[in-house]
């Protein structure tokens, strides 16, 4: 079957993803460190809950587009597809993974020695060198059963769609219930292996890239779907967002304060439908960007740079901001909360576009286009399985 035409709304898609993980980065000190009741707390908190799509919607995505490209073994090559993601993805996280290293090493002044590189190695191997990493292992799980996944799975995602969807969705709801309800953190042996590391596995994530696939093999159905339906969608989506938020909102008014909000990161079962209107919204708004808002498509074919760059630019700009105006810029400011969100979105889209003018961004940035200023320039990328 030949491949279908590039998908041009994921450049946008893929930006708004990207720019929801760096606020969520952005405003989490905000949401857990500014004085209770402060303006910034409130906003912090908001900003913190409403751009949780970001990563469920970047693996809803990345099922997509191998989907999109590939139904059938007869079109995929495994050696060339794990080659390429090896080449782009893991040399690049592994340099990141190691910068990320030294950068703690020199802020938390810990000696580089035999046991701090085992501890680099471990972190390497299981993408815990800084906390944005975990996202390329856990990817990577994925990556290794596509090969299966299309064997076994694409013709059922084909013929029956609404099942394959339907198990996925149980599937994942019940590892993320268990975890977010029922997890005993003092469970021994296998269950206490799993409970440490289930938040990152594809169990807990399956739903959304098998999700996305489903999507990718009925693209245009499934447009149509939505430009049909988009009234009802949309009001689903308000609905969604308001008990989304509202939960969290409610949560610190019946406590008195935030001590449980470690609760409401990104792995727990709400987010699931959460993220699912999000990316019926976002597939309606990013199909009447296309041709414009070039500058939020640059930031979308580069998001990759973007993921690995942007908590190295937050923590510097907390750092030193908060560090040597602490009468001017702090916590429980609001003026500090936009302020570092604009200079962080800011500073790192402008380093990652300078990386991107070298003919060795692959080594940072992974498989991208080479970025210039030429004006007129209409496509600067594409969307293929192997971005």
């Amino acid at each position: 079957m030949a491949k279908g035409k590039r998908i041009q709304e994921l450049y946008y898609i893929r930006a708004i993803a990207a720019i929801g993980i760096l606020i969520i980065h952005a405003t989490g000190s905000f949401a857990v460190r500014s004085d209770f009741g402060t303006r910034a707390m409130y906003l912090g908190i908001f900003l913190n809950q409403f751009f949780r799509f970001g990563s469920p919607v970047f693996m809803m995505i990345s099922g997509l587009v191998i989907f999109y490209n590939y139904r059938s073994m007869d079109e995929f090559d495994t050696g060339r597809f794990l080659k390429k993601k090896i080449k782009f993805i893991l040399v690049p996280y592994s340099i990141w993974s190691a910068l990320y290293f030294l950068y703690t090493s020199y802020i938390y002044k810990i000696a580089i020695n035999s046991q701090s590189l085992l501890s680099f190695i471990r972190g390497l191997l299981l993408g815990e060198n800084f906390s944005h990493l975990y996202f390329i292992f856990l990817i990577f799980q994925f990556y290794i059963v596509v090969p299966f996944l299309i064997k076994y799975l694409a013709n059922a995602m084909k013929e029956k769609p609404l099942k394959v969807f339907s198990f996925f969705f149980i599937f994942q709801g019940i590892v993320l219930v268990y975890g977010y309800y029922f997890k005993d953190s003092a469970a021994t042996g296998i269950l206490s292996l799993f409970n440490r590391y289930y938040w990152k596995t594809l169990f807990s994530w399956c739903f959304y890239f098998i999700a996305g696939g489903i999507i990718g093999i009925h693209y245009d159905s499934f447009v149509k779907f939505v430009e049909k339906n988009i009234a009802y969608i949309a009001m689903g989506y308000i609905i969604t967002t308001c008990f989304y938020i509202g939960q969290v909102y409610h949560n610190i008014w019946l406590h008195g304060g935030r001590d449980y909000y470690e609760k409401f990161g990104s792995i727990r079962p709400h987010t699931m439908i959460y993220a699912l209107f999000t990316m019926l919204i976002l597939v309606w708004l990013t199909r009447r960007m296309t041709g414009s808002f070039n500058y939020l498509k640059d930031f979308g074919t580069y998001s990759f740079g973007i993921y690995f760059s942007h908590p190295l630019i937050l923590e510097e700009l907390k750092r030193l901001l908060i560090g040597y105006f602490p009468s001017h810029i702090g916590y429980s400011r609001l003026s500090s909360l936009v302020l570092i969100s604009l200079l962080g979105l800011g500073i790192t889209f402008l380093l990652v576009l300078l990386i991107g003018t070298l003919e060795g961004r692959w080594l940072l940035l992974g498989r991208v286009p080479k970025y210039t200023l030429r004006k007129g320039k209409k496509d600067r990328g594409f969307i293929t399985v192997d971005n």
